[in-house]
């Protein structure tokens, strides 16, 4: 600790003393100082006279005591892993130690002293935070400025007679319940109501804010579902007279006369300025059966050497509308189709996404199809090709349908079978071409497995069933998921593996998506966490690593939260012109030496390239891909750039966005199912604020597997005793007693009872007791135990999966100038 340091430690000690004490003798205070915070005698004076000569402290007559102004309150919040205090009426924010922070709330208004630029705290505060409205805010509502980050969306309800909150959408942010600062007169007729609020400080909710916008009933599933999609930036309306004159010109079908056509043979040569003549191959779609806008199509099949092709095609949109078109500017600005329950938001006209960009049955589309040419016995790329080209699909299946088929046939028909067939020149029937794709994905998960690609276990989807008015929630089941859906998942990451590597060998600006490796930041998290459950867990989040968790709490108690926790600890994934994140370094690799600029898919190269209709970096690839073939100006790296930083950011809303859809849908469902019982796990805990209406300081988070409701329940229903004197570990992963016991973790199994709920608030309460708890116990007696029969088997290929790694990084740093290529060859 540096002299700086030093006296910050010994003013903070101090301070802390004389708050205590409200006023303490000069004697006193040395003394309790120096018995267990300052080590020396000159240290105490040197700390002291700091404070006194600056006017920190006074003293009267050897009494010691704070003079008011040189405290103040803030308030305690967090952000990732950072603690913070905001202080009302400045925008600067004090950053608080978590060994500090620990021993208070999110949300605590706390006595701080302040020394320069930093903070104590002091205390619990038991002042009131005041709310000035400013000059500016005192304006109409039309006036409120808005700020990038600072408009959040919630309703307003009542909490008592004459006391209206806010209540915020998002539930992780610090404050449940949010003064209103406008005008009392106003402020009546927004009860009940879905809102916009303008926050007065973006780190402090608890500073209050002001309603800006009215969006509709609160309850109303139509008003709730159209504001969500709306505050995430959604394209509500397709109106506007030179929006109208630019989808006019949308043609409603193919003009094949017209297209210079080619052979797939003549590709190779002669692709600039033709169309590739791809109408032979039976593609076939495969998506959710109320899928209208089908954007990609598959087939596969062998080559002369036995190989497997895999072909995969994907929507034209470029064709259509430009960049810088009234239709190009909103699809950018927007980047994503939002998916409520109940409709969906499209960033392209329906005139596209369900008309000439639909890859239907029958119908001749534009696409970019990729060639993939895989090893059948590793799975692994040997090359992939692209083209510019037409296809005319031949079935629209569902995901049950294709699986289905391919279930039906696979007990008859062999990969051997068909390779046999191809040898003969005999076509493959419809429903071969299904069990051939299931045969391909085999192949191509195999590659991926090879490399370790990690693959998380989530079982969140569910679709919602509404009743004929799409007003009332009739069911909530849980999405089956099937091997088809990793089918298509298969050939859509080959395709994209293979753009990404064409535009690189191409020099071609182009968007990636990259995902980094997790932060060491996130090791403590994690350690706590494993540590709680009973999961060994040596520091590793390695690709190897996680999978190697993933594998051994593979159908036990603990998968869902666990696989959960991993997700959460992943960094975010984003769009980039360039291939290698900031905190990237030539030593993160893959198992074969390759340096990773897809950590979640251990993939060397990847961009998004099959889901133009719906996601506007796909646009921008395919954009560029086609200028490069065809000899045309290309997008700039910096324009691609401002449109990955656009993507990111929407990406965020979306998310949201689909957090609050379950919100909604959860609570309309289980209103209409009070007192029911259901069985869940614990996957969160969290404290309470006195404006809530809860007694107890902790409520836990019950989560249901079937529905994936999430309920609050108090948490003296779960242990049977005060919850007042128990604490939340430092990464909310358990509750403590006061000798610092586990009474409660996370994962442990739980059943209850809709207690109540509110459509107006958005909140599910439900209800425990101790028989209720034995009847979860009974059916999960070891959910503390994470053991697998294959535990031992996994730790061995884990360890040697490491020494593999280190072996194969030694080998590249002697031969640092092998063929980089080398994955793929």
């Amino acid at each position: 600790m540096n002299n700086n340091e030093q006296l910050s430690h010994d003013i903070s000690a101090i301070y802390k003393l004389v708050y205590e004490s409200n006023e303490i003798h000069r004697n006193i205070l040395k003394k309790n100082a120096l018995k267990s915070k300052i080590p020396s005698k000159t240290r105490f004076q040197t700390a002291l006279d700091y404070l006194l000569n600056n006017g920190k402290l006074v003293m009267n007559k050897e009494i010691i005591s704070l003079p008011q102004a040189s405290t103040s309150v803030g308030i305690l919040q967090r952000k990732d892993d950072d603690y913070f205090l905001v202080v009302p009426h400045t925008p600067k924010k004090f950053k608080v130690p978590r060994s500090v922070a620990s021993g208070y709330h999110i949300g605590d208004i706390l006595d701080v002293a302040f020394n320069n630029n930093e903070a104590t705290i002091l205390g619990r505060s038991k002042k009131e935070i005041t709310f000035e409205k400013s000059a500016e805010h005192k304006q109409k509502t039309q006036a409120y400025p808005t700020g990038s980050g600072e408009r959040i969306l919630g309703r307003v309800i009542k909490l008592s007679h004459n006391d209206l909150a806010f209540i915020p959408n998002n539930k992780s942010l610090p404050a449940r319940q949010i003064p209103i600062l406008n005008d009392p007169n106003e402020i009546p007729a927004f009860q009940d109501k879905i809102c916009i609020m303008q926050l007065q400080h973006a780190d402090a909710p608890l500073l209050g804010g002001y309603i800006t916008e009215l969006k509709g009933e609160a309850g109303n599933p139509i008003h709730e579902y159209d504001a969500i999609a709306e505050y995430s930036g959604a394209i509500m309306s397709w109106e506007g007279e030179k929006l109208q004159a630019e989808i006019d010109k949308i043609p409603d079908h193919v003009d094949v006369e017209s297209l210079p056509l080619i052979t797939e043979a003549q590709a190779k040569t002669m692709q600039k300025d033709h169309v590739v003549d791809l109408r032979h191959i039976p593609f076939s779609t495969v998506d959710p059966a109320s899928c209208l806008d089908m954007d990609d199509a598959i087939f596969s099949t062998f080559d002369e050497n036995g190989n497997i092709v895999c072909y995969t095609a994907a929507s034209n949109l470029t064709l259509y509308f430009t960049p810088y078109s009234e239709i190009g500017k909103l699809y950018t600005k927007t980047a994503f189709t939002r998916y409520a329950p109940n409709k969906a938001y499209g960033i392209t006209p329906p005139q596209l996404a369900t008309g000439i960009n639909s890859i239907t049955p029958g119908e001749v589309r534009r696409v970019l199809v990729s060639r993939a040419v895989l090893d059948p016995k590793t799975g692994k790329t040997i090359k992939c090709e692209l083209y510019d080209a037409i296809i005319e699909s031949r079935a629209k299946y569902a995901y049950e349908g294709a699986q289905e088929e391919a279930d039906k046939l696979k007990e008859s028909v062999t990969l051997e079978d068909l390779h046999e067939k191809f040898k003969r020149g005999e076509e493959f029937s419809l429903e071969e071409t299904i069990l051939m794709d299931f045969y391909a994905a085999k192949i191509i998960k195999k590659g991926f497995d090879n490399r370790r690609m990690i693959r998380f276990v989530s079982n969140n989807e569910h679709t919602v069933v509404f009743d004929e008015t799409k007003s009332h929630v009739e069911d909530i089941l849980p999405l089956r998921h099937l091997f088809y859906n990793e089918v298509i998942e298969a050939f859509m990451i080959t395709q994209n593996e293979g753009v990404a590597k064409y535009s690189i060998e191409n020099n071609i600006p182009t968007i990636f998506r990259i995902h980094e490796a997790p932060q060491e930041n996130k090791i403590a998290r994690a350690s706590e966490f494993f540590k709680i459950l009973g999961i060994d867990f040596d520091g590793d989040l390695s690709a190897s690593g996680t999978r190697a968790i993933i594998e051994s709490i593979k159908g036990t108690a603990a998968e869902e939260v666990v696989n959960e926790f991993l997700i959460k600890m992943q960094s975010r994934a984003i769009y980039s012109t360039k291939l290698y994140g900031s905190n990237s370094t030539e030593d993160t690799n893959d198992w074969l030496g390759q340096r990773i600029s897809h950590y979640a898919l251990q993939s060397p190269h990847y961009c998004h390239s099959t889901a133009a209709i719906r996601r506007s970096p796909d646009y921008y690839v395919h954009y560029n891909i086609f200028a490069h073939m065809h000899g045309r100006p290309m997008i700039s790296e910096k324009t691609l750039q401002q449109v990955a930083e656009i993507a990111n950011e929407q990406q965020i809303k979306v998310d949201q966005a689909e957090k609050d859809f379950t919100d909604v849908s959860n609570v309309l469902y289980c209103e209409n199912h009070i007192g029911e019982k259901m069985h869940g796990r614990i996957t969160k805990m969290r404290y309470t604020s006195p404006l809530e209406g809860y007694e107890d300081e902790i409520v836990v988070i019950a989560k249901t597997k079937d529905k994936g409701i999430s309920a609050e329940i108090p948490l003296s229903q779960i242990i049977g005793r005060i919850a007042s004197e128990c604490t939340l570990s430092a990464e909310r992963c358990a509750v403590y007693n006061k000798r610092g016991e586990v009474l409660l973790s996370l994962c442990k199994p739980i059943d209850f009872i809709i207690e109540k709920t509110d459509r107006k608030s958005m909140i599910i309460v439900g209800k425990t007791n101790r028989e209720l708890i034995h009847s979860a116990e009974q059916r999960s007696t070891d959910y503390r135990k994470v053991h697998h029969h294959d535990t031992l088997a996994q730790a061995q290929q884990h360890k040697y999966d490491k020494n593999r790694r280190k072996e194969r990084l030694q080998h590249n740093k002697e031969h640092h100038n092998q063929d980089t290529d080398e994955f793929d060859q």
